[in-house]
């Protein structure tokens, strides 16, 4: 509840009806002077109606008062200068008084419909300038996302419309009010005092100026309830306690506190909905990973221990059977290798941190070193490999890209018949460069089609091929960090056919002949 206050605007009202005044008298004064000059053109009847146009203006411009002065004002000067006898405030023709009396009284009565026009524009004017100003309000809040935006349009609205540097308040890490975190605005107020706006905040009522509690601060400290708690403090210091105690001004304030509040809630919870989003996918994604390596690591580690200990305990066993136990644990560590190297680009490449060496090659150098590195595992399979005449160097990561072929043509192995080829295709395309490795198996459901990109995603969860569904992601990490894409479709005859679209964003460098 706010203490009485000495109202300034008062003074100023005080001032203006005098000045107003004035002006009432001095119009009457040279309206009569220009009616003087034209007597001998006038009737009185011609006078009055003059008098009264003029009372109806003063009341128009001036107010309800100055007109009423100016209609005294006039029915002095008719009387003493145009109504006979002249010079003298004696009326002696009861018809010029008849007219002077309905004249003053029509000018009573439309002065007071004039001063009630001009109320009802003052207040449709205030009613506009409020409405404008929250809906300017509404509609930057209602744009903004973060804490910091919200904060900053608040500050600067709230000092458009109110006149007074203000801040807001928001409690700690340690829940202790305090300014918030950055450089401040140049309007925002760096005098505030923080026991102060702890006091209202821990009590969620009003303080400072214009108020019961503190009254000696020279700005106002109001909490920002919330729909739950206070969630911060506004202090505003106003150039005037009257912008924010009169009835209309602080409806509009307490309407300005609950829009910001409004939002500030919103933004939120719309942080807490996104933690809560991330922190989801993030346990989905630990326990796809858990899930996923759980069983591709128990198996290659129980034949691995399996295997050693047959050879440890085993002294009865031939040459032959100590090198297939042997190579059953190379096989299996090699296996537990890739896995691990898979998980890791995994890791790399959705950290960013992989930065792209790019140089120029030819294209069937990075194909032939990557079947190379496959060689020993393909070495039972045809490949058939389609290289069009004439292709363009490429300007690429040739690691990287060599690794989407190994991993492309390791599923092609896996899910595949044995002894059927695998077919790659490289030819040119209007943007670039296209590179298709298609195999012989059943194919990838359409509806799946973008699915298997996925981390950690297999069409069969449980299947003899070992893997953890990263082979795949990893493919399209590269391939768009190279600006292309990655498509697979189903062959007319049977199989996948996965093709990578490669961009050309530079012309390659000429090799002169030797």
């Amino acid at each position: 509840m706010s203490k009485t206050i000495d109202n300034p605007f008062s003074r100023q009202r005080a001032k203006n009806n005098y000045t107003h005044w004035l002006w009432g008298i001095a119009i009457s004064l040279m309206l009569t002077a220009l009616d003087w000059l034209f007597r001998d053109l006038l009737t009185a009847s011609n006078i009055l109606m003059f008098y009264l146009l003029e009372v109806f203006f003063v009341a128009i411009r001036f107010g309800f008062w100055p007109s009423i002065l100016a209609s005294l004002t006039n029915a002095a000067a008719f009387a003493y200068f145009f109504a006979p006898p002249i010079f003298s405030f004696a009326i002696a023709d009861p018809e010029n008084l008849t007219g002077l009396a309905v004249t003053m009284v029509v000018g009573t009565v439309t002065s007071k419909l004039a001063e009630n026009v001009r109320h009802q524009a003052r207040v449709a004017e205030y009613r506009e300038r409020r409405v404008s100003a929250l809906y300017h309000l509404s509609k930057e809040l209602a744009e903004a996302r973060l804490e910091r935006e919200i904060i900053e349009i608040s500050v600067h609205q709230l000092y458009a419309e109110f006149g007074g540097k203000n801040t807001l308040l928001f409690p700690g890490r340690k829940g202790l009010i305090g300014y918030p975190s950055g450089p401040p605005l140049t309007i925002s107020l760096r005098a505030a005092d923080l026991d102060v706006a702890r006091w209202v905040f821990k009590h969620g009522q009003m303080a400072g100026n214009g108020t019961h509690n503190l009254p000696g601060e020279p700005a106002v400290y109001i909490p920002l309830n919330g729909s739950t708690s206070t969630m911060g403090v506004l202090v505003l210091e106003p150039i005037s306690p009257q912008q924010i105690f009169l009835p209309g001004q602080r409806q509009l304030l307490d309407t300005f506190v609950n829009q910001i509040v409004h939002t500030l809630e919103r933004a939120i919870l719309a942080e807490q909905a996104k933690e809560a989003t991330l922190k989801m996918q993030a346990e989905t994604l630990r326990n796809s990973l858990l899930s996923s390596i759980s069983h591709d690591l128990r198996t290659p580690l129980a034949t691995i221990v399996g295997a050693a200990s047959t050879l440890e305990t085993d002294g009865r066993l031939s040459e032959s059977s100590k090198r297939k136990l042997v190579c059953a644990i190379s096989e299996e560590a090699q296996r537990m290798s890739d896995l691990t190297t898979k998980i890791l680009a995994m890791a790399r490449l959705e950290a960013g941190e992989v930065v792209l060496n790019r140089q120029w090659y030819a294209p069937e150098e990075i194909i032939g070193s990557a079947l190379r590195r496959l060689d020993k595992k393909l070495k039972t399979r045809k490949i058939n490999v389609q290289i069009a005449d004439s292709l363009t160097l490429i300007h690429v990561d040739a690691v990287l890209l060599q690794q989407v072929l190994i991993n492309l043509l390791d599923n092609a192995d896996k899910y595949s018949p044995a002894g059927l080829p695998i077919d790659i295709t490289v030819a040119t395309t209007p943007s670039g460069l296209s590179i298709t490795v298609a195999d012989h198996g059943q194919g990838i459901p359409e509806d799946l089609q973008q699915t298997v990109f996925d981390k950690f995603f297999r069409i069969h969860a449980e299947s003899a091929q070992s893997g953890v569904g990263l082979g795949l992601s990893i493919c399209r990490a590269i391939v768009e960090a190279h600006g292309g894409d990655i498509q697979v479709t189903n062959r007319s005859g049977g199989g996948a056919a996965f093709q990578l679209q490669l961009p050309v964003l530079q012309s390659p460098p000429t090799i002169a002949s030797e």
